[in-house]
């Protein structure tokens, strides 16, 4: 195989690219897009903000495993737990006893719904944080960074409430607050909007038929070239006509046919732009199902796997709101790096730096910082 020309696929790329703020302003707007959203978040979902785990101990397996390849494997780490005196190198490192296997948070799908439990959330409460997670299956590019950042929420719900009506209800609330922000950002910086009114409500089967000869990413940047911003219900299970899902998801947090993602058309890529995936949580049925569909039943002896099965977790709906994608949508970006700091290569950087895209380095590189 030749070696690749290019590190980012040119048609990712935005052509003639001039940022919208300079550099120093858009770190301001990008303070200002975080504590509007989490203000919004409390007050629109009646949640409160959480501190949020960097990483879990890997047994349990709490910890989202994403489409279940080892490409997307969290991140992990042994910790010894094991006494060190500061300065001093001892010759015989005293018997390890309490040591544990750990991973990097991947989302808080999981840990969150355990938490409604732990704080005893009445239905219609909640929490969100402000989470960092490493994905390490990632190849970085225009709007993929190694290292995620998002408002990981997640709200308690009744029996009556697991339907589709009230996840739209709940996506358009969270829509609100996206245009909100939006408003929020012309009004401050003069970036002009470039976000529809409203979500156009659709399915991964509406999709697959209207462009049938189109790849998943390609039949969505057309949705979203159509009308603007989607929202996709009903993702996880195959196609009708045996095509793959519209998204490997795992099958342990989200009902597959009640869950979703917020798409839109970037006004400087003109591709699809993920903002959120979210959805209404399994049940002990669904999550069965699911577990069966990917031949994962091993799970269903794990703590968290146990106690979904076993009626032990509130009943709630969840999500993530990709921070930096939220940040580089409303400021218009050309490119994640411009809002974030990932662990970039340095073909990565140069080859940005000469469109005129200036990444946040996370080191000294010469000819960028």
């Amino acid at each position: 195989m030749a070696p690749r020309e290019l590190y980012m696929e040119r048609e990712l790329l935005p052509a003639k690219y001039e940022p919208k703020l300079e550099k120093k302003v858009a770190l301001e707007a990008a303070a200002r897009i975080r504590r509007f959203v989490e203000d919004r978040l409390s007050k629109d979902l009646n949640m409160v903000m959480s501190p949020a785990p960097l990483a879990f101990e890997s047994t349990s397996k709490i910890n989202d495993d994403l489409d279940g390849s080892e490409a997307m494997k969290a991140v992990q780490f042994h910790i010894a737990n094991i006494p060190r005196d500061r300065g001093v190198v001892k010759e015989k490192e005293e018997a390890e006893q309490f040591g544990l296997d750990a991973e990097v948070v991947q989302s808080l799908a999981n840990w969150k719904r355990c938490m409604l439990k732990f704080f005893d959330f009445a239905p219609g409460s909640g929490l969100f944080c402000a989470s960092t997670s490493i994905r390490k299956g990632y190849k970085g590019d225009t709007t993929h960074s190694n290292v995620a950042e998002q408002w990981d929420w997640e709200v308690r719900i009744t029996e009556d409430q697991r339907n589709e009506r009230f996840l739209k209800e709940t996506v358009r609330k969270l829509w609100t607050i996206i245009k909100d922000a939006e408003k929020m950002i012309t009004t401050t910086y003069g970036i002009p909007p470039s976000l529809p009114a409203d979500l156009y409500f659709t399915t991964a089967e509406e999709l697959h038929a209207a462009w049938p000869d189109a790849d998943v990413h390609e039949r969505e940047t057309q949705a979203c070239k159509k009308w603007g911003a989607i929202f996709i219900v009903g993702m996880g299970w195959p196609l009708k006509d045996g095509s793959p899902p519209e998204e490997v998801r795992s099958p342990s947090y989200d009902d597959w046919t009640l869950n979703g993602d917020i798409i839109v058309k970037h006004p400087v890529t003109g591709y699809r732009h993920e903002l959120s995936s979210m959805g209404i949580r399994v049940d002990a049925a669904t999550l069965k199902k699911q577990l069966e569909h990917r031949n994962m039943t091993y799970l269903e002896s794990k703590p968290y796997h146990a106690a979904v099965l076993n009626d032990e977790l509130p009943l709630s709906m969840g999500g993530g709101i990709g921070i930096s994608r939220l940040v580089m949508l409303l400021l218009q970006t050309g490119h994640i790096g411009e809002v974030s700091v990932g662990v970039w290569h340095d073909a990565h950087f140069h080859q940005a730096k000469a469109l005129g895209i200036d990444i946040i380095p996370d080191r000294l590189i010469p000819g960028i910082l």
